[in-house]
C-alpha cells in the first residue's frame, strides 16, 4: 500500500514538473532463458553498446550488471530506464556443472584481424579505400582511417560474424570460484528487489515454466506489489510454447519473445509500460 503510494506521489511530481520519471527495470529469470541477450539486444539498439558477455554456461552473469538512463520508446510513451541485468536464480548451484565449459570471451572488441578478408573489403569499400592486396595491407589501410570503436560500429551495421573466441577450459578450482560468485549473485539479485519499480521475469518458452524459481519469484514480487512482465523468450526455437506459460500464469501479462532476433520487443516496451 505504502509502495503504491510513494509510485503515485512520484508520477504526480514529475507531470507537474515535466520530468521524465526514470525507472528501475530489474530483468530476473532462471539462468540461461536469455536475460543478458535481452539487456544487451535494448541497450545496443538504444545506447550503442552490450551490457555483458553471453555464453551457454549457467550463471555466466554472476554480478547486477547496469546501464543507465536508456530511452525506449514504447508506442506512444516514451520509457527512460536504468535496466538492471540480474544474476540467474536457482534453487542450487553446484559447481561441477561448471567443469564442463570453457572460460567465456568477449567478443565485443574485435580486431581486424578476426575478420574474414571478405569483411575487410567491405569496409574498406564503405571507407572508398583500395581493397587490392593481401589482408595484412588491407589491413594496414584500414588502421590508418578508422578507430578500432568505428570497427565495432562497421561489424554491428555490415552485420559482420566474428568467429567466437574460445577460452581455456574452466578447473576444479575456477568452477568452486565461480559457484562461490554465483550464490552471491543470486543473493544481491534478491535483496535487489526492494530497489526495482518494475521487472521483466524471462521465461523460456521452450520449458516447462512450473519451477519451484519461477513460483518463488512471481510470488515475491507479488508480495512487494512490483509491477510483472513475463517475456516467454526463444519463440524462435522449433519447440517454442509461449502458451504454455500464459496458461501457467495468467494473472500477468506475457509478451512471446525473440531477444535473439529482437522479435516483438516493442510490444514488451508498450506492456511494461502499460503496467508501471
Amino acid at each position: 500500500m505504502v509502495r503504491k503510494l510513494i509510485k503515485k506521489l512520484k508520477g504526480a511530481f514529475s507531470r507537474l514538473f515535466g520530468r521524465k520519471r526514470v525507472i528501475r527495470l530489474g530483468i530476473y529469470g532462471e539462468p540461461n532463458t536469455g536475460k543478458t541477450t535481452l539487456a544487451n539486444k535494448i541497450s545496443m539498439d538504444w545506447m550503442g553498446k552490450e551490457v555483458g558477455i553471453v555464453s551457454e554456461m549457467p550463471h555466466e552473469t554472476r554480478t547486477i550488471q547496469k546501464v543507465e538512463h536508456i530511452e525506449v520508446k514504447a508506442g506512444k510513451k516514451t520509457l527512460v530506464m536504468n535496466l538492471l541485468d540480474m544474476p540467474g536464480l536457482s534453487a542450487s548451484v553446484d559447481f561441477k556443472e561448471f567443469t564442463k565449459f570453457r572460460e567465456s570471451v568477449s567478443n565485443t572488441d574485435t580486431d581486424f584481424k578476426d575478420l574474414k578478408v571478405s569483411d575487410l573489403k567491405r569496409i574498406a569499400e564503405e571507407e572508398d579505400l583500395s581493397k587490392t592486396g593481401k589482408k595484412a595491407a588491407i589491413i594496414q589501410r584500414l588502421k590508418a582511417k578508422i578507430s578500432k570503436k568505428e570497427l565495432q560500429t562497421y561489424v554491428k551495421d555490415l552485420k559482420i560474424k566474428v568467429t567466437a573466441k574460445k577460452g581455456k577450459k574452466i578447473s576444479k578450482a575456477s568452477a568452486r570460484k565461480i559457484a562461490e560468485e554465483a550464490t552471491k549473485g543470486i543473493v544481491e539479485a534478491i535483496k535487489w528487489l526492494d530497489n526495482v519499480d518494475s521487472v521483466i521475469v524471462m521465461m523460456d518458452s521452450t520449458k516447462d515454466p512450473m519451477t519451484q524459481v519461477n513460483i518463488m519469484l512471481l510470488g515475491n514480487l507479488e508480495a512487494k506489489n512490483i509491477p510483472i512482465v513475463i517475456a516467454a523468450n526463444k519463440i524462435d526455437a522449433k519447440n517454442s510454447k509461449p502458451n504454455n506459460i500464459m496458461s501457467a500464469f495468467p494473472q500477468h501479462p506475457v509478451v512471446p519473445i525473440s531477444a535473439k532476433e529482437g522479435r516483438n520487443l516493442e510490444n514488451l516496451y508498450k506492456t511494461i509500460a502499460e503496467n508501471l
